[in-house]
Protein backbone atom coordinates (compact mmCIF):
# COMPACT_ATOMS: atom_id res chain seq x y z
CA UNK A 1 0.00 0.00 0.00
CA UNK A 2 2.33 2.39 0.83
CA UNK A 3 4.87 2.16 -1.86
CA UNK A 4 1.79 2.25 -4.12
CA UNK A 5 0.89 5.57 -2.67
CA UNK A 6 4.90 6.81 -3.02
CA UNK A 7 4.52 6.00 -6.77
CA UNK A 8 1.61 7.71 -7.25
CA UNK A 9 3.29 10.62 -6.01
CA UNK A 10 6.82 10.55 -7.16
CA UNK A 11 4.67 10.00 -10.82
CA UNK A 12 2.26 12.87 -9.66
CA UNK A 13 5.77 15.62 -9.24
CA UNK A 14 7.49 14.20 -12.28
CA UNK A 15 4.85 15.08 -14.45
CA UNK A 16 3.75 17.91 -12.91
CA UNK A 17 0.07 16.93 -12.54
CA UNK A 18 -2.14 17.34 -9.45
CA UNK A 19 -3.16 13.77 -8.06
CA UNK A 20 -5.10 13.16 -4.88
CA UNK A 21 -4.25 9.92 -3.26
CA UNK A 22 -7.12 8.15 -0.88
CA UNK A 23 -6.38 5.06 0.81
CA UNK A 24 -9.91 2.57 1.56
CA UNK A 25 -9.10 0.34 4.53
CA UNK A 26 -12.04 -2.14 4.19
CA UNK A 27 -12.64 -2.37 7.95
CA UNK A 28 -10.15 -1.42 11.01
CA UNK A 29 -6.43 -1.46 10.29
CA UNK A 30 -4.70 -0.06 13.47
CA UNK A 31 -1.15 -0.54 11.81
CA UNK A 32 -2.25 0.35 8.56
CA UNK A 33 -3.65 4.05 9.53
CA UNK A 34 -1.02 4.53 12.02
CA UNK A 35 1.48 3.70 8.75
CA UNK A 36 -0.71 6.22 6.81
CA UNK A 37 -1.31 8.74 9.29
CA UNK A 38 3.20 8.75 9.37
CA UNK A 39 3.42 9.66 5.84
CA UNK A 40 0.03 12.11 5.81
CA UNK A 41 -1.78 10.32 3.24
CA UNK A 42 -5.79 10.39 3.72
CA UNK A 43 -7.81 7.34 4.30
CA UNK A 44 -11.08 6.31 4.87
CA UNK A 45 -12.47 2.87 6.97
CA UNK A 46 -15.26 1.29 5.83
CA UNK A 47 -16.69 -0.21 8.71
CA UNK A 48 -18.14 -2.80 8.88
CA UNK A 49 -15.85 -4.11 6.68
CA UNK A 50 -17.03 -6.23 3.44
CA UNK A 51 -18.83 -7.68 1.93
CA UNK A 52 -17.59 -6.93 -1.34
CA UNK A 53 -14.92 -4.29 -3.17
CA UNK A 54 -17.96 -2.59 -4.93
CA UNK A 55 -19.37 -1.97 -1.52
CA UNK A 56 -16.12 -0.10 -0.48
CA UNK A 57 -15.48 1.94 -3.43
CA UNK A 58 -19.37 2.88 -2.87
CA UNK A 59 -18.81 3.83 0.76
CA UNK A 60 -15.41 5.87 -0.22
CA UNK A 61 -17.47 7.85 -2.91
CA UNK A 62 -20.38 8.59 0.07
CA UNK A 63 -17.74 9.99 2.37
CA UNK A 64 -16.13 12.12 -0.35
CA UNK A 65 -19.46 13.88 -1.44
CA UNK A 66 -19.62 15.03 2.06
CA UNK A 67 -16.68 17.13 1.12
CA UNK A 68 -16.82 20.65 0.08
CA UNK A 69 -15.75 20.59 -2.64
CA UNK A 70 -16.41 16.90 -3.57
CA UNK A 71 -13.22 15.76 -4.64
CA UNK A 72 -14.72 12.94 -7.28
CA UNK A 73 -16.31 16.06 -9.27
CA UNK A 74 -13.55 18.00 -9.01
CA UNK A 75 -11.49 15.52 -10.74
CA UNK A 76 -10.89 14.75 -14.31
CA UNK A 77 -10.43 11.21 -13.67
CA UNK A 78 -11.13 8.78 -10.77
CA UNK A 79 -8.32 5.84 -10.92
CA UNK A 80 -8.32 2.74 -8.81
CA UNK A 81 -5.28 0.31 -8.04
CA UNK A 82 -5.22 -2.36 -5.44
CA UNK A 83 -3.00 -2.04 -2.60
CA UNK A 84 -0.01 -4.33 -4.00
CA UNK A 85 0.12 -2.22 -7.29
CA UNK A 86 3.38 -0.12 -8.09
CA UNK A 87 4.05 1.96 -11.33
CA UNK A 88 6.36 2.31 -13.91
CA UNK A 89 8.10 5.36 -14.15
CA UNK A 90 6.68 7.91 -16.39
CA UNK A 91 3.86 6.58 -15.72
CA UNK A 92 1.48 9.68 -15.21
CA UNK A 93 3.81 11.11 -18.39
CA UNK A 94 2.58 8.54 -20.81
CA UNK A 95 -0.91 8.53 -19.91
CA UNK A 96 -2.53 9.71 -22.83
CA UNK A 97 -6.49 9.53 -22.61
CA UNK A 98 -8.35 9.82 -26.02
CA UNK A 99 -10.80 12.75 -25.96
CA UNK A 100 -14.35 11.94 -25.57
CA UNK A 101 -13.30 9.18 -23.10
CA UNK A 102 -15.08 8.29 -19.89
CA UNK A 103 -13.82 5.17 -18.82
CA UNK A 104 -10.29 3.30 -19.87
CA UNK A 105 -8.60 0.42 -18.65
CA UNK A 106 -4.78 0.11 -18.23
CA UNK A 107 -2.08 -2.86 -19.07
CA UNK A 108 -1.21 -4.67 -16.14
CA UNK A 109 2.23 -6.69 -15.90
CA UNK A 110 3.20 -9.50 -13.31
CA UNK A 111 5.67 -7.78 -11.03
CA UNK A 112 8.33 -10.23 -10.56
CA UNK A 113 8.76 -13.98 -12.01
CA UNK A 114 6.28 -16.01 -11.00
CA UNK A 115 7.98 -18.88 -9.83
CA UNK A 116 5.03 -21.47 -9.01
CA UNK A 117 2.97 -23.93 -12.02
CA UNK A 118 -0.45 -21.77 -11.44
CA UNK A 119 1.31 -18.18 -11.28
CA UNK A 120 3.11 -19.05 -14.72
CA UNK A 121 -0.16 -19.19 -16.11
CA UNK A 122 -2.20 -16.40 -14.14
CA UNK A 123 1.04 -14.37 -15.47
CA UNK A 124 0.68 -14.72 -19.38
CA UNK A 125 -3.46 -14.45 -18.58
CA UNK A 126 -3.12 -11.36 -17.05
CA UNK A 127 -0.62 -10.18 -19.69
CA UNK A 128 -2.45 -11.71 -22.79
CA UNK A 129 -6.01 -10.01 -21.81
CA UNK A 130 -4.65 -6.69 -20.91
CA UNK A 131 -1.70 -6.55 -23.57
CA UNK A 132 -3.27 -7.93 -26.52
CA UNK A 133 -6.74 -8.98 -26.19
CA UNK A 134 -8.56 -5.72 -24.83
CA UNK A 135 -6.27 -3.32 -27.60
CA UNK A 136 -7.50 -5.56 -30.21
CA UNK A 137 -11.23 -5.31 -29.19
CA UNK A 138 -10.93 -1.98 -28.74
CA UNK A 139 -9.08 -1.46 -32.12
CA UNK A 140 -12.02 -3.05 -33.52
CA UNK A 141 -14.58 -0.99 -31.90
CA UNK A 142 -16.13 -3.96 -29.35
CA UNK A 143 -16.64 -4.15 -25.58
CA UNK A 144 -13.96 -4.15 -23.44
CA UNK A 145 -13.87 -5.48 -19.40
CA UNK A 146 -12.61 -3.22 -16.88
CA UNK A 147 -10.37 -5.46 -15.21
CA UNK A 148 -11.02 -4.06 -11.19
CA UNK A 149 -7.39 -2.46 -11.45
CA UNK A 150 -5.29 0.15 -13.43
CA UNK A 151 -8.75 1.60 -14.85
CA UNK A 152 -10.09 5.00 -15.00
CA UNK A 153 -13.58 7.06 -15.06
CA UNK A 154 -14.12 10.54 -15.44
CA UNK A 155 -16.38 11.53 -12.57
CA UNK A 156 -19.92 10.59 -14.58
CA UNK A 157 -18.73 6.96 -15.33
CA UNK A 158 -17.67 6.29 -12.18
CA UNK A 159 -21.04 7.27 -10.28
CA UNK A 160 -22.46 4.93 -12.74
CA UNK A 161 -19.94 2.07 -12.78
CA UNK A 162 -17.34 1.04 -9.60
CA UNK A 163 -19.50 3.86 -7.33
CA UNK A 164 -22.99 1.42 -8.02
CA UNK A 165 -22.01 -2.04 -8.84
CA UNK A 166 -22.38 -3.38 -5.42
CA UNK A 167 -24.90 -5.73 -5.62
CA UNK A 168 -22.83 -9.13 -6.45
CA UNK A 169 -18.65 -9.81 -5.36
CA UNK A 170 -17.99 -9.70 -9.42
CA UNK A 171 -17.91 -5.89 -9.10
CA UNK A 172 -15.33 -5.22 -12.34
CA UNK A 173 -17.81 -7.43 -14.35
CA UNK A 174 -20.75 -5.41 -12.63
CA UNK A 175 -19.58 -2.09 -13.68
CA UNK A 176 -18.53 -3.21 -17.22
CA UNK A 177 -22.11 -4.05 -17.86
CA UNK A 178 -23.43 -1.00 -16.07
CA UNK A 179 -21.10 1.42 -18.19
CA UNK A 180 -21.41 -0.23 -21.61
CA UNK A 181 -25.77 -0.84 -21.37
CA UNK A 182 -25.34 2.94 -20.68
CA UNK A 183 -23.89 4.41 -23.74
CA UNK A 184 -20.37 4.64 -22.03
CA UNK A 185 -16.92 3.20 -24.20
CA UNK A 186 -14.34 1.54 -22.47
CA UNK A 187 -11.17 2.10 -23.68
CA UNK A 188 -7.83 0.10 -23.19
CA UNK A 189 -4.85 2.04 -23.11
CA UNK A 190 -1.65 0.64 -24.46
CA UNK A 191 0.37 2.41 -22.03
CA UNK A 192 1.12 3.37 -19.09
CA UNK A 193 2.15 -0.31 -17.22
CA UNK A 194 0.79 -0.58 -13.84
CA UNK A 195 2.83 -3.59 -12.10
CA UNK A 196 0.75 -6.50 -10.08
CA UNK A 197 1.77 -8.63 -7.97
CA UNK A 198 1.03 -12.48 -8.70
CA UNK A 199 0.12 -14.50 -6.04
CA UNK A 200 2.52 -17.70 -5.84
CA UNK A 201 0.59 -20.11 -3.68
CA UNK A 202 -2.36 -21.54 -4.69
CA UNK A 203 -4.86 -20.86 -1.75
CA UNK A 204 -3.97 -17.00 -2.43
CA UNK A 205 -4.67 -17.63 -6.15
CA UNK A 206 -8.48 -19.38 -5.64
CA UNK A 207 -9.90 -17.19 -3.22
CA UNK A 208 -10.53 -13.92 -5.42
CA UNK A 209 -11.88 -16.84 -7.88
CA UNK A 210 -14.11 -18.04 -5.17
CA UNK A 211 -15.92 -14.88 -5.27
CA UNK A 212 -15.54 -15.01 -9.01
CA UNK A 213 -17.34 -17.44 -9.13
CA UNK A 214 -20.35 -16.73 -6.79
CA UNK A 215 -20.11 -13.25 -8.43
CA UNK A 216 -20.66 -14.08 -12.35
CA UNK A 217 -23.56 -16.61 -10.73
CA UNK A 218 -25.66 -13.95 -9.37
CA UNK A 219 -24.27 -11.80 -12.07
CA UNK A 220 -26.29 -13.65 -14.65
CA UNK A 221 -29.85 -12.26 -12.98
CA UNK A 222 -28.75 -9.09 -11.83
CA UNK A 223 -26.76 -7.94 -15.53
CA UNK A 224 -29.31 -9.83 -17.55
CA UNK A 225 -31.28 -6.36 -18.11
CA UNK A 226 -28.02 -4.56 -18.56
CA UNK A 227 -27.10 -7.61 -21.34
CA UNK A 228 -30.56 -6.75 -23.10
CA UNK A 229 -29.92 -3.24 -23.82
CA UNK A 230 -26.34 -3.94 -24.98
CA UNK A 231 -27.82 -6.52 -27.55
CA UNK A 232 -30.12 -4.33 -28.91
CA UNK A 233 -27.40 -1.96 -30.34
CA UNK A 234 -25.22 -4.17 -31.06
CA UNK A 235 -26.01 -8.04 -30.70
CA UNK A 236 -22.03 -9.31 -31.94
CA UNK A 237 -21.05 -6.66 -29.30
CA UNK A 238 -23.66 -8.45 -26.75
CA UNK A 239 -22.76 -11.84 -27.66
CA UNK A 240 -18.69 -11.98 -27.56
CA UNK A 241 -19.21 -10.00 -24.21
CA UNK A 242 -21.34 -12.56 -22.36
CA UNK A 243 -18.41 -15.28 -23.51
CA UNK A 244 -15.92 -13.36 -21.93
CA UNK A 245 -17.56 -12.93 -18.82
CA UNK A 246 -19.20 -16.68 -18.57
CA UNK A 247 -17.23 -18.98 -20.70
CA UNK A 248 -14.80 -18.40 -18.04
CA UNK A 249 -12.39 -19.98 -16.38
CA UNK A 250 -10.70 -20.66 -19.78
CA UNK A 251 -8.69 -23.35 -17.66
CA UNK A 252 -11.95 -25.57 -16.89
CA UNK A 253 -13.66 -24.39 -20.15
CA UNK A 254 -10.69 -25.71 -22.18
CA UNK A 255 -10.81 -29.05 -20.23
CA UNK A 256 -14.35 -29.47 -20.78
CA UNK A 257 -13.29 -28.92 -24.43
CA UNK A 258 -11.21 -31.78 -24.48
CA UNK A 259 -12.93 -33.88 -22.71
CA UNK A 260 -16.44 -33.39 -24.81
CA UNK A 261 -13.99 -33.82 -27.84
CA UNK A 262 -12.86 -37.32 -26.18
CA UNK A 263 -16.27 -38.43 -25.55
CA UNK A 264 -17.65 -37.49 -28.25
CA UNK A 265 -14.79 -39.73 -30.53
CA UNK A 266 -15.34 -42.73 -27.79
CA UNK A 267 -18.97 -42.91 -28.83
CA UNK A 268 -18.34 -41.85 -32.99
CA UNK A 269 -15.58 -45.43 -32.71
CA UNK A 270 -18.34 -47.40 -30.73
CA UNK A 271 -21.30 -46.25 -33.23
CA UNK A 272 -18.44 -47.19 -36.36
CA UNK A 273 -17.59 -50.30 -34.70
CA UNK A 274 -21.50 -51.44 -34.10
CA UNK A 275 -21.17 -51.84 -30.55
CA UNK A 276 -24.16 -49.53 -29.49
CA UNK A 277 -26.52 -48.14 -32.01
CA UNK A 278 -27.81 -44.87 -33.17
CA UNK A 279 -26.80 -42.00 -35.32
CA UNK A 280 -23.57 -40.42 -35.86
CA UNK A 281 -24.36 -36.67 -36.35
CA UNK A 282 -24.63 -35.64 -33.09
CA UNK A 283 -21.15 -37.03 -31.65
CA UNK A 284 -19.61 -35.87 -35.01
CA UNK A 285 -21.39 -32.00 -33.96
CA UNK A 286 -20.14 -32.11 -30.83
CA UNK A 287 -16.47 -33.71 -31.84
CA UNK A 288 -16.17 -30.52 -34.45
CA UNK A 289 -17.82 -27.75 -32.35
CA UNK A 290 -15.45 -29.30 -29.52
CA UNK A 291 -11.91 -29.24 -31.11
CA UNK A 292 -13.05 -26.18 -33.19
CA UNK A 293 -13.04 -24.00 -30.23
CA UNK A 294 -10.20 -25.78 -29.05
CA UNK A 295 -8.19 -24.94 -32.23
CA UNK A 296 -9.25 -21.47 -32.11
CA UNK A 297 -7.95 -20.96 -28.26
CA UNK A 298 -4.75 -22.47 -29.38
CA UNK A 299 -4.42 -20.20 -32.08
CA UNK A 300 -5.78 -17.16 -29.42
CA UNK A 301 -3.14 -18.25 -27.41
CA UNK A 302 -0.05 -18.58 -29.60
CA UNK A 303 -0.78 -15.37 -31.10
CA UNK A 304 -0.93 -13.73 -27.48
CA UNK A 305 2.59 -15.30 -26.80
CA UNK A 306 4.07 -13.85 -30.21
CA UNK A 307 2.73 -10.61 -29.15
CA UNK A 308 4.18 -10.67 -25.65
CA UNK A 309 7.41 -12.51 -26.52
CA UNK A 310 8.65 -14.63 -23.78
CA UNK A 311 10.05 -12.01 -21.00
CA UNK A 312 11.19 -13.35 -17.58
CA UNK A 313 7.87 -11.95 -15.87
CA UNK A 314 6.00 -14.33 -18.54
CA UNK A 315 7.86 -17.26 -18.67
CA UNK A 316 6.52 -20.05 -21.09
CA UNK A 317 3.25 -21.81 -19.81
CA UNK A 318 3.74 -25.58 -19.86
CA UNK A 319 0.84 -28.77 -19.95
CA UNK A 320 1.48 -29.35 -16.17
CA UNK A 321 1.58 -25.45 -15.71
CA UNK A 322 -2.39 -25.28 -16.81
CA UNK A 323 -2.79 -28.35 -14.64
CA UNK A 324 -1.99 -26.74 -11.90
CA UNK A 325 -4.17 -23.67 -12.67
CA UNK A 326 -7.08 -26.11 -13.39
CA UNK A 327 -6.42 -27.37 -10.02
CA UNK A 328 -6.92 -24.05 -8.64
CA UNK A 329 -9.95 -23.26 -10.26
CA UNK A 330 -11.33 -26.29 -8.87
CA UNK A 331 -10.27 -25.24 -5.26
CA UNK A 332 -11.89 -21.87 -5.65
CA UNK A 333 -15.01 -24.17 -6.88
CA UNK A 334 -15.49 -25.80 -3.65
CA UNK A 335 -14.94 -22.75 -1.86
CA UNK A 336 -17.39 -20.86 -3.50
CA UNK A 337 -20.02 -23.77 -3.38
CA UNK A 338 -19.08 -23.72 0.69
CA UNK A 339 -19.47 -20.35 1.07
CA UNK A 340 -21.24 -18.67 -2.12
CA UNK A 341 -22.03 -15.22 -0.38
CA UNK A 342 -18.76 -14.87 1.12
CA UNK A 343 -16.06 -12.08 0.53
CA UNK A 344 -13.35 -14.36 -0.23
CA UNK A 345 -10.34 -11.92 0.40
CA UNK A 346 -7.07 -13.04 -1.79
CA UNK A 347 -5.31 -11.89 1.42
CA UNK A 348 -7.09 -12.25 4.40
CA UNK A 349 -4.71 -11.01 6.68
CA UNK A 350 -4.45 -7.32 4.51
Amino acid sequence: MLPLCRDLAREAAAAAVHVQTLVILDGADPAAEAALEAESIPFVVKSPEGPSKGEALAFATRALSTRTPDPVSEASFVMVFDADMRLEEGFFSRLAVPEGTEAFQLPVRPAGIPATAAARVEAFSLAAATRVEDLARDGEGLPVRLRGKAMGFSPRAWREGPAAARGTTAEDSEATLRLLARGFRIRALPAPLAFDEVAGDSGTLARPRARWFAGHLKLLATGAADLLRIAFRSPRSAFLLAADLWLRPRALVLGLLALGAAASDVVLICLALGRVTGSLLPPLLASILSMTALVLELRASFAARQVLGTPPEVPPVSASDLVAFTGVWLRALGRAARSPGAWHRARPEA
